[in-house]
């Protein structure tokens, strides 16, 4: 019997598979709501934290599953301040690069002893030795060109990239470095795959041409280096990035994580001999907002246009907390029959 991780592999490689995989891909921070684990107990007792997780992964047949999903975590770590909330996404709330002259400020930090990395690391380890064999295991990390926009402040990287393309280019490349030191470890994990997120890249945010000029190559050379650590790579980006397929395509990522704005069907057709598709029921709309026949109707529409090659069922960004698990569970009342 195909196991869930046998399917996942074989939909990334874009072969026909007899069931869609179903690669949530952001189900961490749900989860952890879902069983009334707040994010704090979730770094402090990360016994917590994996627990939290197998009723969603059971439940809902989840067959690519997010192990790591603290990504925001290197903006902290770089002395950036956040606000700890009692459920979902931690934030950044204020940045340590104010020009040029910062920048030689920035150095790589202690990775292996930063409490948020130390706790996912023993969140991810505990998910392995309890899934590993049968699922696909995918830690989420941010861009480079988002982790820029942590440190300075998302409207102001945005001006800079009118007012001195020299300070942009610059900071990302520091921010490389940065994400690069936590990639290496990340790495080291009994895990199958990383996720780079890369928000700031949004088509809501940037042209197509930008996120050639500023995130493009910072992605390829992280991507690689993912690659070359034996892991596959795949990229998120959220808003509408129909304009983009092609150059995300370039970084080499085997699968691109949509937003619900990109027509799947679309995305599969262009992509079906560069890289998979994952996604795109909407979050807000139908997961959070919705009732489980509003999930189905949507889900059966994805399954329909992705299709059974190179293609990989998903939320179009993270399953928001609060979510009902009866609508993310509706998903499967679909896939498994389809």
């Amino acid at each position: 019997m195909t196991t869930s991780k046998e399917l996942v592999e074989r939909a990334l490689r874009r072969e026909e598979v007899e069931r869609i995989p179903f690669c949530a891909p952001f189900q961490g921070y749900w989860a952890l709501g879902l069983e009334g684990v707040s994010v704090m107990d979730s770094i402090n007792k990360p016994e917590l934290a994996a627990g939290a997780q197998y009723r969603a992964v059971e439940e809902c047949h989840i067959d690519g599953v997010e192990v790591m999903w603290d990504w925001l975590l290197p903006a902290e770590a770089m002395g950036c301040k956040v606000k700890i909330p009692e459920f979902g996404t931690i934030p950044t709330v204020s940045h340590i690069i104010s020009g040029p002259e910062d920048l030689d400020r920035l150095s790589v930090p202690d990775v292996k002893n930063f409490y948020r990395f130390k706790a996912a690391q023993d969140t991810a380890a505990c998910m392995a030795g309890k899934l590993g064999k049968d699922h696909f295991l995918m830690a989420s990390i941010l861009s480079p060109f988002t982790l820029a926009g942590e440190m300075r402040g998302v409207d102001n990287l945005m001006m800079d990239t009118f007012m001195d393309e020299d300070f942009v280019h610059a900071l990302i490349k520091k921010s490389l470095e940065i994400t690069g030191a936590f990639a290496d470890e990340i790495l080291t994990w009994d895990i199958d795959a990383v996720i780079i997120c890369d928000p700031t890249a949004s088509g809501d945010l940037i042209s197509a041409s930008d996120y050639t000029k500023y995130s493009k190559k910072a992605m390829q050379s992280l991507g690689s280096r993912i690659r070359k650590g034996g892991k596959v790579h795949i990229n998120h980006i959220c808003g509408d990035t129909s304009d983009r397929l092609d150059i995300v395509a370039d970084t080499g990522c085997a699968a691109f994580s949509v937003d619900v704005q990109v027509d799947v069907g679309d995305a599969v057709s262009r992509m079906k001999d560069r890289m998979a598709i994952i996604g795109n029921v909407n979050p807000a709309k139908t997961l959070f907002s919705g009732t489980p026949e509003d999930v189905r109707t949507e889900t059966r529409t994805c399954l329909g246009k992705g299709g059974r090659r190179g293609y990989l069922l998903g939320s179009g960004c993270d399953i928001p907390v609060g979510a009902k698990i009866e609508n993310v569970r509706a998903m499967s009342d679909v896939f498994m029959e389809f």
